[in-house]
């Protein structure tokens, strides 16, 4: 069954294959780099996933307020302000949740499990590097009750 997904990563240059891939499954894959359209984009329109980065730098004055740098540890945790921030609209339009990032460090997973995002929806780049093991989490992550 398609699925809308919305992909919120500063840098889609690397997401080519991951894109592909979804879209090749037949999904609808709508990619943005900033904040601003983020949070445009999922107020413009319901996806069935969101998939977020962890790093994230802001690009605007405004985003720069919205997310201020002692809130977001210099950028290194702006996609979990962004859910924390967005949980609840996430979660009333249904939208399941992925985080996909470079980070390997446990500290950031535990952050967003303890802002409620089950340990399943973690994923990271290196461990995501084959589409088809990119591809089975993303239904993992689909199936999840949450």
């Amino acid at each position: 069954m398609s699925k809308r997904i919305l992909w919120f990563d500063n840098d889609p240059a690397n997401l080519i294959p991951f894109v592909d891939a979804l879209e090749d499954e037949g999904h609808e894959v709508k990619v943005v780099e900033n904040l601003t359209d983020a949070e445009h984009s999922l107020k413009e329109a319901r996806y069935d996933l969101l998939i977020v980065d962890v790093m994230i730098p802001t690009m605007s004055e405004l985003e720069e307020t919205r997310y201020k740098p002692e809130e977001t540890d210099l950028g290194y945790k702006t996609g979990l302000l962004f859910y924390i921030k967005l949980k609840d609209v996430l979660k009333n339009a249904g939208t399941k949740i992925m985080v996909m990032t470079v980070r390997l460090d446990k500290a950031i997973m535990d952050e967003f499990i303890k802002a409620g995002l089950p340990p399943e929806s973690y994923a990271t780049k290196y461990e995501m590097s084959d589409p088809t093991l990119f591809l089975a989490k993303i239904q993992t992550v689909m199936a999840s009750p949450r």
